[in-house]
């Protein structure tokens, strides 16, 4: 399987968006948890957009749920976006439940919104 990549904007005045291309699982993991961790320390709002991801594993998904959480600890939001993204990361988000659980939402703008907001769930 062909690693992914992720890429980080940040918007001046807006929330931090980490954008997970491709396919990843738990070789990718790490590098995801460490950004997360990086994005939550400079307590700014945070997107995490998998419209791009191809495919993603429990790993991945285990990663995203752990920083919301840390997130939403620390008063920060993280909010995720999924907007016509790959049939395989739709099914496995509505499988598992999280869809709901995370939100999920439709486009990328509506999770920025919903961030500069603060909303964490």
């Amino acid at each position: 399987m062909k690693s992914g990549e992720f890429r980080l904007e940040r918007p001046e005045g807006g929330p931090a968006v980490l954008t997970v291309d491709g396919e990843h699982d738990l070789n990718t993991a790490p590098e995801l948890r460490r950004r997360l961790d990086e994005l939550i320390g400079a307590k700014n709002p945070i997107v995490v957009d998998l419209s791009p991801s191809t495919f993603v594993d429990s790993s991945i998904l285990g990663v995203v749920l752990d920083a919301r959480r840390r997130a939403a600890e620390q008063g920060i939001a993280l909010t995720v976006a999924q907007s016509d993204g790959a049939v395989a990361v739709t099914r496995v988000l509505q499988v598992t439940g999280l869809r709901a659980e995370l939100p999920v939402h439709d486009t990328l703008e509506q999770a920025v919104s919903a961030a500069a907001r603060g909303e964490t769930g």
